[in-house]
């Protein structure tokens, strides 16, 4: 009878120093988390794999956004460096997917590192998180509630390793208190012992003390990121209601950003172009010319799409090749990407024409996006630094005409920067 109470206890035991151990594996490695750059990511994204995917939805290639949770990381990086040759080795996952989309061979990316690799993976986990969005009286979408982008441990993390490290507290006292028992010790003295353990713990003030310091801790370092966010929507990317590439009209056409957004030349707003602006070009240019990899009409000899939603939009029949007469017009409801707060003040004519700043420095690598999303923070520091550290190039400027002898003298051969002459006072921007 006591040898099967010793191998009893022996199995509770193993038992629970398992279940520990399943506890705390399970814990780390369902938070674990790609280590890669969402940045460098998402540009990577953008130049690379956004013509064919979407993180939320198949397209030419399937949706990316839960690819981690159905790839490993290594066979993922097999594929993208080189998908041919894990097809040719015999893998039946890379052979399904190529059967599945038509045997459509997916571009090789050799020269992609692991880390280039990793970063396009933690884009595909933090850019398909759904941004949920506050929307106006007329249904158009103002602003997103999280702005997305890869931050500090949230909430939900915390309160989970808060009670992780109470069950293993817990969990431990139980092993002890199992030895103890296999030891020799009365199992009822031991397991009233255990009953009271919680008490105990709540009488120890040493626990309590050291307990309400990292809750503390934890809460205020959580309290102190998330206002520390608040605003901050680098990385939003809406859907709009037109799938307008500007990879395609600024980059691989070269359209000036000027001939849509002519109003940055001369006013606060960039703006948005009208219909018409778009009409100037798509009148004559109305997809049907785009032909698949066989070389036949894409869209049936048919009008894009996307294109067809401006003619519906605007009222232009393209069969016709006329606006049709008595057609009310209806305005695109665009999503705004870049919104400043009211308390803050921004004239791009101030900074296209006097400043001579492109629109690529606050707007990023424009000409290279599918989609637009906000490339910079737009925070008060982002601006601050760029006039502490942006050159006046006063000789060349005529704006500056009459400030150049002030500013030689005042100045003697150092660098005259937006900070210099006035670009950090607090009316600049807050009036």
């Amino acid at each position: 009878m006591r040898t099967r109470f010793r191998l009893t206890l022996k199995t509770r035991f193993y038992a629970n120093v398992a279940l520990v151990l399943f506890l705390f594996l399970s814990f780390f490695s369902a938070s674990a988390e790609i280590e890669g750059d969402v940045a460098n990511g998402k540009s990577l994204w953008n130049a690379n794999c956004a013509a064919c995917h979407k993180l939320d939805r198949k397209a030419v290639g399937p949706a990316l956004g839960d690819v981690t949770e159905r790839r490993t990381v290594e066979w993922l990086i097999k594929w993208i460096r080189n998908n041919q040759e894990l097809r040719e080795s015999g893998d039946r996952d890379a052979i399904a997917i190529w059967e599945e989309y038509n045997r459509s061979a997916m571009p090789n990316y050799p020269q992609f590192s692991d880390q280039d690799i990793l970063d396009i993976l933690a884009y595909t986990i933090d850019g398909g998180k759904p941004k949920e969005v506050v929307a106006g009286g007329d249904g158009v979408t103002l602003a997103p509630v999280d702005g997305g982008g890869s931050g500090p441990a949230k909430l939900p993390v915390l309160i989970g390793l808060g009670v992780f490290f109470v069950l293993l507290i817990m969990l431990l006292a139980k092993v002890k208190n199992t030895l103890r028992i296999v030891k020799g010790e009365d199992p009822e003295s031991v397991a009233s012992e255990l009953s009271g353990f919680s008490r105990g713990l709540a009488k120890n003030s040493a626990f309590v003390t050291l307990a309400t310091i990292i809750i503390g801790v934890l809460f205020l370092h959580q309290l102190y990121w998330t206002l520390m966010g608040v605003g901050m929507e680098q990385n939003y990317q809406p859907e709009q209601p037109i799938a307008f590439s500007h990879a395609l009209h600024a980059g691989e056409n070269g359209i000036d950003c000027n001939y849509c957004h002519s109003s940055a030349r001369h006013s606060k707003h960039s703006g948005i172009p009208s219909a018409n602006v778009c009409m100037n070009c798509h009148m004559y240019i109305d997809g049907s010319e785009i032909t698949d990899a066989s070389g036949n009409p894409k869209y049936g000899g048919e009008s894009s799409p996307e294109i067809a939603k401006i003619y519906a939009a605007i009222g232009w029949d393209p069969a016709e090749n006329a606006y049709i007469e008595g057609h009310e017009e209806m305005p695109i409801k665009w999503v705004r990407i870049h919104n400043l707060p009211d308390l803050a003040y921004f004239n791009h004519a101030q900074h296209v024409n006097a400043g001579g700043i492109e629109c690529q420095t606050c707007h990023g690598p424009i000409e290279e996006m599918e989609e637009v999303y906000q490339y910079s923070p737009l925070t008060m520091g982002w601006c601050i630094n760029c006039h502490r550290e942006t050159e006046v190039q006063v000789e060349t400027n005529g704006y500056y005409e009459d400030m150049h002898a002030k500013l030689a003298k005042k100045y003697p051969g150092e660098k005259i920067t937006v900070e210099k002459i006035g670009g950090l006072e607090c009316g600049k921007c807050h009036y």
